[in-house]
C-alpha cells in the first residue's frame, strides 16, 4: 500500500490563465497594478505558482483571449517551452462577442442554437479553427462550453433549440482526431436564468455520447444547483465513464468562485473520500485523474489564492487518505452509523500539516509556498 507521501505526489494540479488574472464580481472588477492582463504575464505567474507548489506543470488556455492567430500560438508555445509549462487544455471562448464579422452582439441569442444561420455556422468554424490553435501549442484536449439557453420562455424552442446543439457538436465531433479528446462543461444557471440548452451532467453526457466517443463531461464544483449532492454526482459519472476532468473550486450561487474548500472544507474531504473508495473499487484512477483549479480572485492577490486553493486541497487528500477503507467498509456493513461517522471525522480533523510539510521537503519545495511566491515578484 502506498504511503500518504506517495500519494501526494500522484495528485495532479493544473491552473487555467483566466484564473491567473483579477476576477470580478457581477459589476466591477477591481484591478492593481500587478495584476497580470497578457497572456505572457499569466503564464509567468503560473510558471511561478508551480515553483513553489511544486504543481501546475500543465495550464489551460483560451481563445480568442489568449490566442487568436497562428502567430500567436507560435508566441505562446515558445513561452510554454521556456517556462517548462505544458498547455493541457484549450478552450474556445463562444460566448465571446467579437467587434467585426458574425459573431458579433447576436450572440445574446445562442451559439449552435442561434436562430441566425450564419452565426451557427460561423461558431461552428471558430470552434474548428480553434483546434488548429489549440494543436499549434501542442495541446491535445478541447473543453467547449455552450452558453445557449433562453431568459424567457418565449425566446426560443427548447426542442429546437437542442437539435441544433446536438447538430453542430456533430459536426465538431467529425473535426476531433484520434489522439485527441473533447470535453463539454455544464452550467446550470450562468448566464441564462430561464433555462440552459445543457443544464445538467447527464444532458452533458448524453450530447457527449452522440459527438465523438472521446468525449467526456468537466464536473464543476463550482456549478451546482444548491441542494444537488457532489457526492452521489462524482460516483454517478465514473460509474457511467463520462467523467473527463473535475474543476475544484467554492462558491454560492456562482456569484465569484473561492479557492476550493474556503467555504466548506468537509466537503471537499468527502470528494476526495468519494475518489479514493471509488478508485478502490477499480472505476478510477487518480494518478490519471485532473484536477483544475479555479480561482476567480475578486480580493487579493491571483496568486495567492492559487496557493490558497494548492493548500485546501493537499490537506482534504490526504485528510481523505487517512481513512481506512476496510475500517469503514466493515462498519458500514453492521450498519454502525455512530461509529462510521466518527471514522470520518476523527480522519477530517486530523492536522495533516506536518505531512505535507515533510512531502514538501522530500521534494525539495520551499517550506512557505507563500513567501517564495512573494519573494519571486520583488
Amino acid at each position: 500500500m502506498k504511503t500518504v507521501l506517495e500519494r501526494l505526489g500522484e495528485l495532479q494540479l493544473q491552473v487555467s490563465t483566466n484564473t491567473c488574472s483579477r476576477g470580478s464580481s457581477s459589476y466591477a472588477s477591481y484591478r492593481t497594478e500587478s495584476d497580470p492582463e497578457t497572456v505572457e504575464q499569466k503564464l509567468r505567474l503560473a510558471a511561478a505558482v508551480s515553483k513553489a507548489t511544486g504543481r501546475f506543470r500543465k495550464v489551460s488556455l483560451h481563445a480568442p483571449g489568449d490566442i487568436r492567430t497562428e502567430e500567436d500560438a507560435s508566441r505562446v508555445q515558445t513561452l510554454l517551452t521556456e517556462l517548462s509549462l505544458e498547455a493541457a487544455t484549450f478552450y474556445p471562448d463562444l460566448f465571446t462577442p467579437r467587434k467585426n464579422g458574425v459573431l458579433n452582439s447576436r450572440l445574446m441569442y445562442g451559439t449552435l442554437s442561434s436562430p441566425y444561420t450564419d452565426v451557427r455556422v460561423a461558431s461552428i468554424t471558430f470552434v474548428t479553427r480553434a483546434m488548429d490553435l489549440m494543436r499549434a501549442v501542442g495541446c491535445r484536449q478541447m473543453c467547449l462550453w455552450i452558453p445557449d439557453g433562453i431568459d424567457s420562455p418565449g425566446e426560443k424552442n427548447l426542442t429546437d433549440m437542442l437539435d441544433r446543439i446536438m447538430d453542430g457538436l456533430r459536426q465538431i465531433g467529425l473535426e476531433i482526431r484520434k489522439s485527441e479528446n473533447l470535453m463539454l462543461e455544464f452550467r446550470p444557471y450562468d448566464p441564462l436564468f430561464c433555462s440552459m440548452a445543457v443544464s445538467d451532467w447527464g444532458t452533458a453526457a448524453w450530447l457527449c455520447r452522440e459527438t465523438d466517443s472521446s468525449c467526456r463531461v468537466l464536473l464543476d464544483t463550482a456549478a451546482l444547483l444548491p441542494g444537488a449532492s457532489l457526492d452521489s454526482m462524482i460516483v454517478a459519472m465514473l460509474s457511467m465513464k463520462v467523467l473527463g476532468m473535475v474543476r475544484l473550486s467554492d462558491n454560492r450561487l456562482s456569484q465569484g468562485t473561492l479557492p476550493a474548500g474556503t467555504l466548506d472544507p468537509a466537503s471537499l474531504f468527502r470528494f476526495f473520500l468519494d475518489l479514493l473508495l471509488a478508485e478502490k473499487a477499480g472505476l478510477c484512477s487518480i494518478p490519471d485523474m485532473t484536477f483544475e483549479v479555479a480561482v476567480n480572485a475578486r480580493v487579493g492577490e491571483p496568486g495567492e489564492c492559487i496557493l490558497r486553493a494548492v493548500d485546501n486541497i493537499e490537506a482534504a487528500f490526504a485528510s481523505a487518505m487517512l481513512v481506512n477503507p476496510e475500517e469503514l467498509t466493515e462498519l458500514q456493513s453492521k450498519p454502525d452509523a455512530v461509529l462510521s461517522e466518527k471514522l470520518l471525522r476523527d480522519a477530517m480533523l486530523t492536522d495533516v500539516r506536518p505531512i505535507l510539510k515533510a512531502w514538501r521537503e522530500e521534494k525539495g519545495l520551499p517550506a512557505d509556498s507563500l513567501q517564495a511566491l512573494r519573494s519571486a515578484k520583488v
